[in-house]
C-alpha cells in the first residue's frame, strides 16, 4: 500500500466527491425530464378546452351589461383597466360577483367591473 502516490485518506475523499457530482448529476437529469414532461402536458390543447370548460362554468352568464351596452358571449372586446391596461379578446361570460372573463391569443383574464374603465366592441 506505500507504493500509491495517494494515501487511503485521499483515496476516500475522491469516491466520495466522486458518488457527490454522480449524485448530482443523476438528480438534474430527473428534474429536467420532469420539467419537460409537466411543460408538454400544460400546453396540450386538449387542456385548453378543459380550461375553456371550466371559465364556462365559472362565469356562467352570458350577457352582461356594462354603462348601458349588452355584451355577449361570443364578442371580440376591449377592456381598458384601471391599471391603464387594455386587454383585447373574446367575451367568455360574467358572474354574479361582477367579474368578467376574457380569452385573448395567450391569456384568460378575470377581471372585476368595478376595475374596468372601459369596455367596447371590436
Amino acid at each position: 500500500m506505500s507504493n500509491l502516490p495517494i494515501s487511503l485518506e485521499e483515496l476516500i475523499y475522491a469516491a466520495l466527491l466522486a458518488f457527490c457530482i454522480t449524485w448530482f448529476i443523476n438528480n438534474a437529469i430527473k428534474i429536467r425530464k420532469i420539467m419537460k414532461a409537466a411543460s408538454a402536458s400544460v400546453s396540450a390543447p386538449k387542456d385548453i378546452a378543459s380550461v375553456m370548460d371550466r371559465c364556462y362554468s365559472l362565469f356562467p352568464l352570458e350577457n352582461v351589461e356594462y354603462r348601458g351596452v349588452t355584451f355577449t358571449r361570443g364578442m371580440q372586446i376591449k377592456i381598458t383597466t384601471t391599471a391603464n391596461a387594455d386587454f383585447v379578446g373574446e367575451f367568455i361570460g360574467g358572474n354574479t360577483q361582477n367579474m368578467v372573463c376574457i380569452k385573448t391569443s395567450k391569456y384568460i383574464i378575470a377581471h372585476k367591473l368595478s376595475n374596468i374603465i372601459n369596455i367596447t366592441k371590436m
